[in-house]
């Protein structure tokens, strides 16, 4: 009781959560209105160069001005950083000391012996740099500074143009026993220890896989990593990042991908982390994410400033990591052909979007002696949103790069967001005789392998109802990879190539509105709904919500309402004609999973219910002056206490016994008449499908719903109401039912006959009719009412007293003779004593039942009300009246009692059945046998209903199961 406020609230808390992710989710096609203050790895604000102040630099990954003392206050000297165009550096005649974690370096100044002022700085003494140093020395330092205000310890890497360990000012010399030498760097060995994992890429490229690319490319892969992710040098992190585009975005461990991999695809982190490399965003951005994220970003629309054409802008960078160009792009930059190539113009004709041709093998060595591997280019979109020019990078799909990215699924995608057009693996010369240059055979021996784009398509899609707003445009390329030192190249070998820009006019169609926002709705109402329904079996079942098994049946009911939200979604896309199959089977297959546990689970505990027959009939009379059995009257609450040989027969309980296993199993319609109309209707207007399969589906869930409805209002009008007939058979036995679905909700059919006596001759019976005729006698649990069908929530130590009557009986049954049994004190252990203990057991129980329904006990009662409006939509009891000695009884006018019935579960049994005949039809494209297997289900299922529920009646009213049918 006390925790459920709590399951409340983190409930609603989850639904929140849910709605602000949806929101996030459908404002992903409006790009953050100020990119420089929320950086986005796609979308940025550009600014130009000319506009930086004084104390600020450029980003190249944001294509913004950002001051050098940004980040951090409080980190050293920040004010002595110094902007140089890209990147700020410490100022002539400073130490830069690079600390784990900042993202600045701390410039300290350097100080000479023959400074007279108050010099303070980390190293003391030491001379200033000389203007003709041969290197720059990078060393780990770890000094105590408490001169120092702001950083009273640092500890991290000292760079400097003199060599720190020498007292003459040593910048000449670097001993390559405990350095590194790399681009007029000294560094120490132990900077390096952390990377020297790239060494086996490197190793790998140079022996085994020749045609990865050029030794010289990746034999400085560790300083490249090193000054990238350690210094944060932009340049290196771009040279890093042309480096892995140059070997094809290599996904092995120590690649120069590895990084990136790390930092920006998240479901990898673990994969590619290593210990000397920290999980910061890095960038460039090189990789976009996997999953939902790639289908929402192929899916959102921009805005164009310009409704005629696309305005493109790229970025081209060496392979060092220089940039060489930005500026428009045009398709005539990408173009190896020698005819023009296509615009950018908006909805271009299709015999003017294309291009292409073959290429000599001749030609593709130019363009790679051309290009020499030091293009890399990433292409961007001018577009608009609240009234700013923004940029947002293309994303890349290369189709040779994983299998994955030649499904059709996008989830399952990899883009990058750089290419290269062409590149080439060099020969190494030293090792192979060469022709000379004049020769054309020169040219085959310059490279190994050429790997080149044969074919690039840029596509987009425009909206018919906004001309302006265009979906984000895919770069689709294609690489073939040609082997040359196999020795029978020859450089006229022919090799396509094609160059177009696609387009596909689109209309946001009902399946967006259905995904996005009717199942969602239908999702939230089906959670809704098994929170109310938890909440409502928490009071029948007199237990509190933390427990285990209130959390597996709020998971039985979420799944039981997920289905039908599932199964909805597909009827409406079906409607719609807005599905595919493949849809289909992910909203079918699911529900129908769903609902057959759900479902299983129901009619199991239906089974399984405490069922009671109550006999009012008295024994009758022996007297011999008495001829017709009317001078008797029922006996109610005041039966015998002892069993006599003149007991009424137990025909009449049988009778009732099977009556009610019957009606367990009959049904509302007929699954074989529903199968027959479908197949019948189906091959009459099949035709007018065109074999599209969502039109077959959509018309066979029509005429199975239709049919359906027919069924149900046919057996409304027109059929007697079988519940209640039973309920009259009821009567006529002068027999009632209670019955208990849980330890505090149950149902009570009151069949005492107004007449006092069922078991009678034919004269008695007679003239029993001819009182009827003169005195109307009322069948009701009140006095002056006929109203027979009851909800009940029994007092609580009903249940508990129940139990105690049966405890003799079942001991008898597991063979427990140790303790004395109630009446059994002269019954041996034998067949005729099983049979006796099974009597007194039931005239123990239906005495206690006559008492009970009569308000005989003094300790335990009832009240009879009509439930509300509210309560009986709801299938709810709101305003209840129970305590531990005293139930409530609500009037059912509707036969609730049907619901531990096939009746009652009719609807639960229809959606099985007709999400196992689209999923089969599905699955086998043929009706037959998708209908053969709606029919076989629902034959098996009341099959297995009645045997459990013929065993429950047996064991529950202690009937014999060889009297039942």
């Amino acid at each position: 009781m006390r925790c459920f406020p709590r399951v409340l609230n983190w409930c609603f808390a989850l639904l929140l959560i849910g709605h602000q992710i949806q929101i996030a989710r459908c404002t992903l096609a409006i790009p953050t209105p100020n990119p420089t203050q929320v950086p986005t790895p796609h979308t940025f604000r550009f600014q130009n160069p000319l506009q930086c102040l004084r104390n600020e630099f450029y980003n190249l990954n944001l294509f913004d001005c950002v001051p050098c003392n940004e980040v951090g206050a409080g980190d050293g000297d920040l004010g002595k950083l110094q902007p140089d165009k890209f990147s700020c550096k410490c100022p002539t005649g400073h130490l830069s000391i690079y600390e784990r974690g900042k993202a600045w370096p701390t410039c300290d100044e350097i100080c000479a012996p023959d400074r007279s002022d108050n010099c303070t700085s980390v190293w003391l003494p030491q001379p200033r740099p000389s203007a003709y140093c041969s290197y720059r020395y990078l060393n780990t330092t770890s000094v105590f500074a408490s001169q120092l205000p702001v950083h009273p310890l640092i500890s991290g890497i000292i760079l400097t143009q003199t060599n720190p360990a020498s007292s003459v000012g040593d910048c000449h010399t670097c001993d390559l026993g405990h350095n590194f030498r790399y681009q007029g760097f000294c560094l120490a060995t132990t900077l390096l220890r952390p990377y020297l994992h790239y060494n086996a890429f490197w190793q790998a490229t140079t022996s085994s896989k020749p045609d990865a690319s050029a030794p010289g490319h990746f034999g400085d892969l560790k300083f490249v990593a090193f000054f990238c992710l350690t210094l944060r040098n932009d340049t290196a992190c771009q040279q890093l990042a042309n480096l892995c585009v140059l070997s094809h975005f290599s996904l092995e461990k120590h690649s120069p991908c590895s990084a990136f991999l790390l930092t920006q695809v998240s479901d990898v982190v673990m994969k590619y982390a290593h210990s000397g490399e920290q999980s910061r965003s890095l960038q460039p951005f090189l990789f976009y994410k996997k999953g939902r994220v790639t289908k929402d970003l192929l899916s959102k629309t921009l805005q164009l400033p310009d409704r005629k054409e696309l305005r493109l802008f790229s970025t081209t960078f060496g392979l060092d990591g220089g940039l060489k160009r930005w500026g428009a792009f045009y398709p005539e930059m990408l173009n190896m052909c020698q005819q023009p190539a296509p615009s950018l113009r908006l909805a271009l004709p299709e015999q003017e979007s294309e291009v292409s041709c073959q290429l000599t093998l001749e030609r593709l060595i130019d363009l790679a002696n051309q290009q020499a591997n030091d293009e890399f280019l990433t292409v961007f979109l001018n577009f608009s949103s609240n009234w700013q020019f923004l940029l947002h990078q293309l994303p890349v799909l290369i189709e040779t790069l994983t299998p994955e990215n030649q499904r059709p699924q996008q989830e399952e995608w990899q883009l990058v967001k750089r290419f290269q057009l062409i590149s080439a693996t060099p020969r190494d010369t030293r090792l192979h005789q060469t022709l000379p240059r004049y020769e054309d055979a020169h040219k085959l021996q310059q490279y190994y392998s050429l790997r080149y784009v044969e074919d690039m398509e840029l596509h987009y899609t425009v909206d018919k109802d906004q001309p302006d707003r265009v979906g984000l445009p895919l770069i689709r390329l294609r690489y073939r990879h040609i082997e040359i030192g196999a020795g029978n190249a020859s450089l006229f070998q022919l090799y396509p190539f094609r160059l177009r820009i696609s387009h596909e006019q689109v209309k946001r169609g009902w399946d967006w509105l259905v995904l996005e926002v009717v199942l969602p709705l239908l999702l939230l109402l089906a959670f809704a709904a098994a929170i109310f329904r938890l909440q409502n079996l928490r009071r029948r079942r007199k237990a509190d919500l933390c427990q285990f098994s209130s959390l597996m049946e709020f998971l039985l009911q979420l799944a039981g309402n997920v289905a039908y939200a599932l199964l909805a979604t597909a009827l409406l896309l079906l409607l719609l004609q807005a599905s595919s199959p493949r849809l289909l089977k992910i909203l079918l297959y699911p529900a129908c999973l769903l609902q057959l546990l759900f479902l299983g689970v129901q009619l199991w505990r239906s089974s399984q219910l405490e069922l009671f027959l109550i006999d009012w009939e008295r024994p009758r009379s022996s007297c011999e002056g008495q001829r017709l059995n009317l001078d008797s009257s029922s006996l109610c609450s005041s039966v015998r206490t002892f069993v006599a040989e003149s007991s009424v027969s137990a025909w009449r309980v049988l009778f009732t016994a099977n009556a009610w296993i019957r009606l367990s199993v009959s049904q509302k319609y007929s699954t074989l008449g529903q199968v027959l109309v479908v197949i019948a209707a189906y091959q009459f207007l099949e035709r007018f499908t065109n074999g599209d399969l969502g039109l077959r589906c959509c018309l066979l869930a029509a005429i199975y719903l239709l049919t359906y409805l027919l069924q149900i209002i046919g057996h409304h009008l027109f059929i007697a109401n079988p519940l209640q007939k039973f309920i009259d058979l009821c009567s006529l036995a002068n027999i009632s039912l209670f019955s208990l679905t849980e330890p505090g909700f149950g149902y009570y059919i009151h069949g005492r006959s107004p007449h006092g006596f069922a078991d009678t001759d034919m004269s008695s019976m007679i003239l029993q009719l001819q009182r009827t005729q003169t005195m109307c006698g009322r069948r009701g649990l009140l006095m002056d009412s006929d109203k027979q069908a009851y909800i009940i929530l029994p007092p609580r130590n009903l249940h508990i007293y129940l139990e105690r009557l049966l405890l003799p009986f079942q001991r008898s049954l597991t063979g427990s003779l140790s303790q004395t049994l109630l009446y059994q004190k002269d019954i041996v252990s034998s067949i005729d004593g099983q049979m006796e203990r099974t009597s007194i057991a039931y005239a123990s129980v239906n005495r206690f039942f006559c008492a009970f329904i009569d308000h005989a006990i003094k300790d335990m009662d009832y009240i009879i009300k009509e439930k509300s409006l509210v309560e009986q939509l709801l299938n709810c009891e709101i305003d209840n009246y129970i305590t531990e000695n005293k139930g409530t009884f609500y009037i059912d006018d509707s036969f609730s009692f049907s619901r531990v019935l096939l009746l009652g579960n009719h609807l639960h049994i229809f959606v099985l059945e007709l999400l196992l005949l689209l999923s089969i039809f599905l699955m086998a494209s043929n009706l037959l046998i998708a209908a053969a297997a709606a029919c076989v289900f629902n034959l098996l299922l009341r099959q297995v209903f009645r045997h459990w529920v013929r065993r429950n009646v047996s064991r529950k009213t202690l009937i014999d199961e060889r009297f039942l049918l």
